[in-house]
């Protein structure tokens, strides 16, 4: 144990790397002020270039489109009327019963997306109909709705 003990763990005053008259805690303070002086010069030319190209690199490499031509996508739309339809889901009666409120789900296909983030979709009928990107009652179409439901997507 002695002789392992004195191979793992050398004297402090052993150094090979640096010059003897320094000690470790004056040269660990100066390797750190100049690693932390780089970082910062490096945040700094990050924010620069940021700067001059109006939008973060990063945000620039990572962000893609929410929505793409083809994808399939699914609406919730909900309805008041006197007599419910056929494909109407969680259907709820007025306070005094004269109206129901439902929600029908209309399956859409995506066919283009507009400069400004607003996207066109058709449905089952030929309908094109726009929306915008933070609709809360629009979203992708998940995978069990893509294989369960692929026949009710248009065809594009």
């Amino acid at each position: 144990m002695g002789v392992w003990h004195s191979v793992l763990f050398l004297p402090s005053d052993f150094c090979p790397l640096l010059p003897a008259r320094r000690d470790r805690r004056t040269v660990c303070s100066e390797i750190f002020a100049t690693v932390l002086f780089f970082f910062a010069l490096l945040g700094l030319l990050l924010a620069a270039a940021a700067l001059l190209f109006g939008t973060s690199l990063l945000a620039r490499a990572f962000i893609k489109p929410a929505f793409s031509v083809g994808a399939p996508i699914v609406y919730r739309q909900e309805e008041v009327s006197t007599r419910p339809t056929a494909d109407a889901r969680d259907i709820r009666p007025a306070a005094r019963g004269e109206y129901y409120y439902d929600s029908v789900i209309n399956y859409l296909r995506v066919i283009e997306v507009l400069a400004d983030g607003r996207i066109i979709a058709v449905a089952r009928d030929n309908q094109r109909r726009c929306f915008r990107p933070n609709d809360s009652a629009l979203r992708k179409a998940r995978l069990n709705e893509r294989l369960i439901y692929r026949l009710r997507f248009p065809q594009v």
